[in-house]
Formats: C-alpha cells, structure tokens, sequence
C-alpha cells in the first residue's frame, strides 16, 4: 500500500457521503418528475422516465450528482484503489456543488429552487453539508 493510499476512515466518509447523495438526488429526481408531468403528462413507463433522466433538458442539472455519486462509488470500490488525493479532491467537488460555490449558475439556481420547494430536500441537503464541518 501506497503512503497516499486511502484509509478505511476516509473510505467509510465517503460510503455514507455516497448514500447521502443518493437521498437527496432521489429527492431531487422526484420533484424534477413531477415538474415535469405537470408540463408535459404523465411520464407512461419506468423505461420513458429513465431515457428522460439521461438524456431530456429538464432533468441535466441532475446528471452532476448522478456523475459525482458514480466517482465517489469508484474511488471506495475496492476493485480501484483510489488514493487519499483522489478523495479529498472529490470531497472538494462535493462541498462546492452542495454549498453554491460551484462556477454553474443554472446548477445553482435549480438546486436553489428544489430547496425551497421541498423540505426534505432541505434536510438532505443539510446532512450532506454536515460531512464539511
């Protein structure tokens, strides 16, 4: 093992991060959803929804925790070992997205607005703020 290498407590920080992230992103994919059937209809099918997730304008925003949640899983999969460098410079990611100091205005906005549509996004969002402090 390398002196960089990641410890089991950064590894473990990271695991609950991740499933922070996958709450809340839930959260968010909901709401996004139902905005969305509000416009356009109802959404027929589970396979309809998913090609709206990956590919439909109105859910983009969303693809920036789906894509930071996918890294952290990678950088704690014991199959890539990934360094304590890696995951401070995804914990890094991390803060700026959740903490608007991200440079992606629109990124900033939605989240701005889910946040004040749904209080259970504001108290996920909140247990993602606290692995910061």
């Amino acid at each position: 093992m390398g002196l960089d290498a990641l410890t089991d407590d950064t590894r473990n920080r990271l695991k609950e991060l991740s499933r922070a992230m996958v709450r809340f992103h839930k959260i968010l994919l909901e709401d996004a959803k139902a905005e969305y059937e509000e416009k356009n209809g109802k959404i027929e099918n589970v396979y309809i929804y998913f090609q709206l997730v990956l590919e439909d304008d109105h859910f983009a925003w969303l693809r920036r925790i789906s894509y930071l949640i996918a890294l952290i899983d990678e950088a704690v999969s014991v199959r890539h070992p990934s360094t304590e460098t890696e995951a401070q410079r995804l914990l890094n990611s991390a803060y700026s997205l959740f903490s608007f100091a991200d440079e992606d205005e629109v990124f900033n906005s939605k989240l701005q607005m889910a946040l004040s549509k749904n209080s259970n996004a504001v108290i996920n969002h909140n247990e993602i703020l606290s692995f910061f402090k």
